[in-house]
């Protein structure tokens, strides 16, 4: 009977074993096995970024290289309208040398691959609908005292702003992203004040992956730069802004701030709200303040909605507001 139990346990333990030997090897193999990215991470990978959700700073920021009229494209000399009075595509033209302005005054106004001159998008003050889309373009506005794109319902991608006072002046529904805006104009014997991206009250902001960059020097007049960034509740209130992962370029002779974020008490519209920073970085220059009196000003943070995040200097140091 010993011996007969003896051998009944040793074959229970010898089971056990080699069934715990296998379920190893079947989690191993398991474990090897590839997964497949379920519908619902595909379309968290390929969709694009929220307005509200910081993405991923560019390895280098927009320049001659990445911005403007695609190489090797023909342009055409531009034959149609100056001011665009319904629904059109502007392809690989060339519409400096017939129209002063190309004038927006329709719905879905698209110009790509294009040199063109100022951009008017004319929304509010005739018909809400009016938009314009210009994408992997050089905007040239030359020696004009305004925004080279100007208006409500914009949208800018890829594209090489120079000349007007401002690069982007926008009052509401603008979305600027992964452009150049830079080289504003500055006149002799004028206090004109250049921006880069300024709008002087409105709401529905992105400013995203841009290089802002407010060029012109101090002229004898006191002309030059107020900021590469400007929002200011001049005329309405300042709401629900994106400035998200630019690169502010430094200018100590006339810029008094690389960045003016929209808490003006002396406004008619002094409460900024919505205002979300984040992921930008501010060139130091020569001075190490970016601009002459430092890098950034009129921020509130207890305003509703407003938000200052992961801002540096270029050299990675965290930059926080005063």
């Amino acid at each position: 009977m010993t011996r007969t139990r003896s051998r009944a346990v040793l074959a229970a333990v010898v089971v056990a074993v080699v069934v715990a030997v296998l379920a190893v090897v079947a989690v191993r193999l398991l474990d090897d096995e590839p997964t497949a990215a379920t519908p619902q991470d595909s379309a968290a990978s390929d969709g694009p970024a929220s307005a509200g959700t910081s993405s991923s700073a560019p390895d280098a920021y927009p320049d001659a290289d990445t911005t403007g009229v695609p190489p090797e494209t023909d342009l055409a000399p531009y034959t149609g309208p100056c001011t665009i009075t319904e629904t059109a595509v502007l392809s690989a033209v060339d519409a400096t040398e017939v129209c002063p302005a190309i004038v927006v005054q329709a719905p879905d106004v698209l110009i790509e691959s294009s040199r063109v001159p100022r951009v008017e998008s004319t929304a509010t003050q005739v018909d809400p609908t009016f938009s314009v889309e210009v994408v992997d373009s050089d905007v040239v506005a030359g020696e004009w005292i305004g925004g080279a794109v100007w208006g409500d319902n914009l949208t800018v991608r890829r594209t090489d702003i120079t000349g007007g006072a401002y690069s982007v002046h926008c009052g509401s529904g603008c979305l600027v992203e992964d452009s150049w805006l830079h080289e504003q104009f500055n006149p002799d014997g004028e206090a004109a004040h250049n921006n880069a991206f300024l709008s002087n009250g409105g709401s529905h902001m992105v400013i995203r992956r841009n290089t802002l960059h407010c060029t012109p020097t101090l002229n004898d007049t006191d002309g030059g730069c107020t900021a590469d960034l400007s929002l200011f509740g001049d005329f309405g209130p300042i709401r629900d802004v994106v400035v998200e992962d630019n690169l502010l370029k430094a200018n100590a002779s006339s810029a008094s701030y690389c960045a003016y974020l929209g808490h003006a008490p002396g406004k008619a519209f002094p409460v900024a709200t919505g205002v979300v920073v984040t992921g930008n970085v501010f060139e130091r220059g020569t001075n190490d303040l970016c601009g002459v009196y430092g890098p950034v000003t009129s921020f509130d943070p207890t305003a509703s909605g407003n938000e200052w995040q992961d801002n540096t200097w270029d050299d990675g140091t965290e930059l926080v507001p005063e």
